[in-house]
């Protein structure tokens, strides 16, 4: 009875004690580099106040808080911005959503991208940036130590296989991208307005660029729906909503035809509570 009550206790607490912050490395992280002035903190909606215009995609995709934190030797500095996300998912998301054509630092463990001005890495609930305000190639291997010191202090959370329902025929490697409402979306294509796609920010779709056997590239967007009902209102809402400048060709009770002011073909159907886009 007492080892049952004692676990209980342990779960009740593991439920309610907040999560323990990130500790960003200190002074001499390596040689003399210290600290150039407090830890920067923020959380929710202030992230308005550090990114302008740019905090809504982090916002949809679930952001919690940012840690950043300057360092300084001489006349050199350094910089660490950590984004906790609110799942390994949203931290891929903002990611794929950032990094462009990868070109990994084979000295960083995790998935990452980099040059001498800035890393990219993703690990965890947690999506994370080193800055080189001097750009300086001699300053790479202090931007390494300041990557790997942050990272081994990162829980390594495996998001969930949400790119299983994409097809890998055809695919073009690296093209692939989460999207979560209307400010992820947009990147790949505008249909209209809003939350056109219904995510609310909690759904995510996947997307990649294909090239077919002419050579011809085309996107696909899949989206996985909690039922066939929510699907269905999510198809005729897209449908109902489409800019004025998209035209529909051909229209059934499960798929639609349309054709864009740039004369591009797009199609799509619903297959129980799958939504499938191709453009």
């Amino acid at each position: 009875m007492k080892i049952k009550t004692i676990i209980i206790v342990f779960l009740l607490l593991s439920f309610y004690l907040p999560n323990q912050q990130l500790e960003l490395p200190g002074d001499d992280f390596v040689d003399d580099w210290k600290k150039n002035g407090p830890l920067r903190q923020f959380t929710g909606s202030a992230l308005y106040n550090y990114i302008n215009g740019g905090s809504e995609l982090f916002l949809e995709f679930g952001f919690k808080e940012l840690l950043l934190q300057k360092y300084r030797k001489g006349e050199d500095e350094v910089s660490i911005e950590a984004y906790q996300m609110e799942s390994p998912e949203s931290a891929l998301g903002i990611y794929l959503m950032k990094c462009g054509k990868e070109t990994p630092i084979p000295e960083i463990s995790i998935r990452n991208t980099g040059d001498q001005y800035q890393f990219m890495m993703v690990k965890g609930d947690y999506f994370v940036l080193v800055n080189n305000f001097t750009a300086k190639e001699s300053l790479l291997p202090v931007m390494i130590k300041l990557a790997n010191i942050t990272i081994d202090r990162i829980i390594d959370k495996k998001p969930a296989e949400l790119f299983s329902i994409l097809p890998k025929q055809q695919l073009i490697e690296g093209s692939e991208l989460l999207i979560r409402g209307p400010y992820s979306l947009q990147t790949i294509y505008t249909f209209g307005q809003g939350d056109i796609l219904l995510l609310r920010k909690k759904i995510f779709g996947v997307a990649g660029d294909y090239k077919d056997e002419k050579g011809k590239i085309y996107t696909r967007i899949i989206i996985k729906y909690p039922d066939k009902a929510y699907a269905n209102k999510a198809f005729n809402h897209l449908f109902s909503n489409l800019d004025p400048y998209i035209k529909i060709l051909s229209k059934d009770n499960n798929s639609f035809t349309f054709k864009d002011y740039q004369k591009k073909i797009g199609i799509v159907s619903l297959k129980n509570n799958i939504l499938h886009i191709k453009i």
